[in-house]
């Protein structure tokens, strides 16, 4: 099973690359890139970390090792928390959900606007979304409540029409 996942990260007028990728179901490699905005050709940061599948549960306490590294080399106490990344990319996180927001949290989703889209407009983390949906009973699993081309917004299960032809042949 082939995967790539992407995912950028601007900080400042940096921007970081983390790509996990998978050409089979053996190896996975990590590869991290970092560049000034407008310089992408001028890496400020590179590198590439290939392991075997069965090691990845590994690389992630290795990894946690080397940021904790990172940050004594950085001569800072320990590195970012979480809570705290997740407030400077989502300044909505963790602030309770407005009620006039709710209500269009629901408009927007059922109009097809995708989650990433929604979280967006109100400094949410996907998750985020996708949980207040499920509360207040319009779970994006669901195919019901997907859009006609599928819910593309939550990649991890299959559009109506994939369920459709699964219900039709059993």
């Amino acid at each position: 099973m082939a995967f790539r996942h992407l995912n950028e990260l601007p900080l400042g007028d940096k921007i970081f690359r983390i790509e996990l990728a998978s050409e089979d179901d053996r190896e996975v490699t990590l590869t991290l890139t970092g560049w000034r905005e407008g310089a992408s050709a001028s890496p400020i940061a590179s590198g590439k970390l290939r392991l075997p599948v069965e090691e990845v549960a590994s690389l992630r306490i290795a990894l946690n090792r080397a940021l904790r590294a990172l940050a004594i080399v950085a001569d800072v106490s320990e590195p970012i928390p979480d809570r705290d990344v997740l407030r400077e990319l989502y300044p909505g996180h963790g602030a309770p959900w407005v009620p006039q927001h709710e209500e269009e949290l629901v408009r927007r989703f059922h109009d097809g606007e995708t989650i990433a889209r929604i979280a967006a407009r109100y400094g949410r983390t996907p998750d985020s979304v996708r949980t207040k949906l499920r509360e207040l009973g319009h779970d994006p699993r669901r195919p019901e409540y997907c859009p006609p081309d599928g819910c593309l917004s939550w990649s991890r299960y299959a559009s109506p029409a994939l369920l459709g032809s699964a219900e039709a042949a059993g």
